[in-house]
């Protein structure tokens, strides 16, 4: 059975907010209708389930893989059965912030893995991962250890090479509601509505600008650069430099 339990919300930073649990169990039975468990009713017990507590704070990766513009990083952090997704830092790029909490309940006492993987959120093809980390918790959290640290991540640039993420990992006893042949969800508070600040309007494209871009760059398609350009809001400068890299981004590897 798979039950899905998403919000959507105000994160404090633009761009679609995603923060999802998904809940994946083999049972060999039936599947049965998922329930989202509202704020406790008084007829409901209460249990506790040791888990841990996850604080993913923020990265530092060390290549863009978007061509134009900054990537939209979010990260999707596996324990056990369950699949956590933060919000997506728009335009964040290379240094992305969550600082968001997750409350993580162990299927049993001997798992002492978690996975990370960070995406780039596309808006018309699938998102693309870009790193990822399987991090072993030491013996030391479990005996109420804190762990605050930076973790390499792999990627296309090689295993560790593509950057760090700061987590904050705990173990901890969590309270959870039960109730007789359902599915488990921890309460949650919807958040209010997104409001979105208008763009400003994209300024006119100077048609002598993308002359001289393409006179720089004859290799180049004469729309790339027109595009490029409009992207950095008719700064010919910074069109430059995102050329540039796009070069030295598509060029073959030496040795």
């Amino acid at each position: 059975a798979v039950g899905i339990n998403a919000e959507y919300g105000s994160s404090g930073i633009n761009g679609r907010v995603r923060e999802a649990v998904v809940s994946t169990q083999s049972t060999g039975q039936a599947p049965r209708p998922v329930q989202v468990v509202r704020p406790p009713h008084p007829t409901q017990t209460f249990a506790t389930q040791a888990g841990f507590s996850v604080t993913i704070a923020q990265a530092i990766l060390n290549k863009s893989y978007t061509l134009i513009g900054s990537m939209d990083p979010y990260v999707r952090l596996k324990v056990g059965h369950n699949t956590y997704e933060t919000f997506t830092h728009a335009g964040a790029d290379k240094t992305p912030r969550w600082n968001k909490i997750y409350h993580c309940p162990l299927p049993n006492t001997t798992l002492r893995t978690i996975n990370v993987e960070i995406f780039d959120e596309k808006a018309l093809t699938e998102d693309q991962r870009v790193a990822y980390a399987k991090i072993s918790v030491p013996e030391s959290v479990f005996q109420g250890h804190t762990l605050d640290e930076w973790f390499p991540l792999s990627g296309k640039l090689g295993e560790g090479k593509e950057g760090t993420i700061n987590l904050i990992i705990s173990y901890t006893m969590m309270p959870m509601i039960t109730q007789p042949h359902q599915r488990i969800h921890y309460p949650y508070v919807a958040a209010a509505p997104q409001h979105f600040s208008p763009r400003p309007p994209t300024p006119p494209i100077n048609e002598s600008d993308v002359d001289m871009l393409k006179d720089m760059f004859p290799d180049v398609d004469r729309e790339v650069l027109r595009t490029v350009l409009e992207s950095k809001h008719g700064n010919v400068e910074n069109t430059v430099s995102a050329v540039l890299q796009m070069a030295d981004d598509s060029a073959p590897a030496s040795g």
